[in-house]
């Protein structure tokens, strides 16, 4: 047997988690319908040799050598078991994650057809924003002492829904949110792959002028720095459910 390359074989799910490996020199990417589901072939790796840490932690189904005449041989054996579609449409990997983030839409929340996961974070971070209701922002605001609300921007987008940053964040009920490249991610949950804030960072905020905030469902929202204001006694007293933020918030 005289493999070529070798190639692996991921699920559609696993895509994502070719981030990691986006700056390895020659990658290429194909999607093949395979029943219900679809599936992932990469190549361009070299028949042998021991791949790149960030390559052999993706999560493979399978890994293969690819002859010149397409068979596909299974690691340590001498007898190919299958061949590599022939119909695959290939594509360099920036190209193909570039392809793959979601479409961006009109201003407010961004569905995403391909949901970006986030998985249980491997450390705690530091909380830099609260997603609270509109009486507990202003509740707090109303007693809390000047020096902790100089600290603090919020916006607004319905009773059930403010958004408050800053250090350090109000002790009130709320889910707490991590910064991340202007990502806003729920405390505890981070994206399966590390690279991929930048990624969407760039999709969906190019030029830094909004936060990106998302759902542990992987949905996200969009909040432009213009639409947080400071935090005073006032402007959290004067705040009605019904503010233009609910576009953007």
């Amino acid at each position: 047997m005289s493999t070529t390359e070798r190639v692996l074989l991921l699920s559609e799910t696993g895509g994502l988690a070719l981030a990691a490996v986006r700056s390895q020199p020659g990658l290429r990417v194909a999607r093949e319908a395979a029943g219900a589901e679809s599936r992932l072939w990469v190549r361009g790796l070299p028949p042998t040799g021991q791949l790149a840490l960030a390559v052999r932690q993706l999560p493979t189904i399978s890994t293969f050598g690819l002859d010149a005449e397409g068979r596909l041989f299974p690691v340590a054996s001498l007898t190919p078991t299958t061949q590599l579609p022939s119909e695959l449409e290939w594509q360099p990997i920036q190209e193909f994650l570039r392809l793959e983030l979601p479409t961006a839409a009109l201003p407010g929340q961004l569905p995403a057809p391909h949901p970006l996961r986030l998985v249980p974070a491997s450390r705690a971070m530091e909380g830099a924003a609260l997603l609270t209701t509109l009486a507990a922002w202003q509740t707090y605001a109303s007693s809390a002492p000047e020096i902790r609300l100089q600290r603090l921007r919020f916006a607004v987008a319905g009773p059930e829904r403010v958004l408050v940053l800053g250090t350090p964040l109000p002790s009130v009920p709320g889910q707490e949110h991590w910064l991340h490249h202007n990502v806003l991610l729920p405390a505890g949950l981070e994206f399966e792959s590390p690279l991929l804030a930048l990624l969407v960072a760039q999709k969906y905020n190019p030029h830094g002028n909004a936060l990106l905030l998302f759902a542990a469902d992987g949905s996200l929202e969009r909040i432009p720095h213009a639409y947080l204001v400071p935090a005073t006694r006032s402007a959290a007293r004067l705040t009605t459910g019904s503010s233009e933020h609910d576009k953007h918030v």
